[in-house]
């Protein structure tokens, strides 16, 4: 994948190469329009969305860390090739899976009363 000399930095590549090394699975995250539909792109993008935060949270019940990461290049020409995606598709980001290193995260969540407002009409 070419890269503009005005975007290139050794250190991303550096960074890009330890994380996919470091993981697991790597899932690109991909749209592919139907033909003549009436829904609006929008509704596909959130769509994917919500498959993906399915998998967040299937990852989480077998201990698998998981994020998506959309960097720029993500979006470009040389990806849609290097994919073999269509004109009308698009790559939304990229999924790391993998088993944490040491002990899983501890998280601390405000309970919901904290941010949550209800409005009774």
């Amino acid at each position: 994948m070419l890269v503009p000399q005005a975007e290139w930095s050794e250190r991303k590549l550096v960074k890009l190469r330890e994380r996919t090394s470091s993981v697991s699975v790597l899932i690109f995250i991909c749209m592919r329009p139907e033909e003549h539909s009436a829904i609006p792109e929008v509704e596909n993008v959130a769509a994917v969305a919500c498959a993906v935060q399915n998998m967040y949270l299937t990852c989480t019940a077998y201990g698998l860390g998981s994020y998506w990461s959309s960097p720029k290049y993500v979006y470009s020409e040389e990806m849609k090739a290097f994919l073999n995606l269509g004109d009308k598709d698009k790559c939304l980001g990229m999924f790391f899976m993998g088993y944490p290193e040491g002990e899983w995260p501890k998280s601390h969540r405000k309970p919901l009363e904290y941010v949550t407002e209800w409005f009774d009409k």
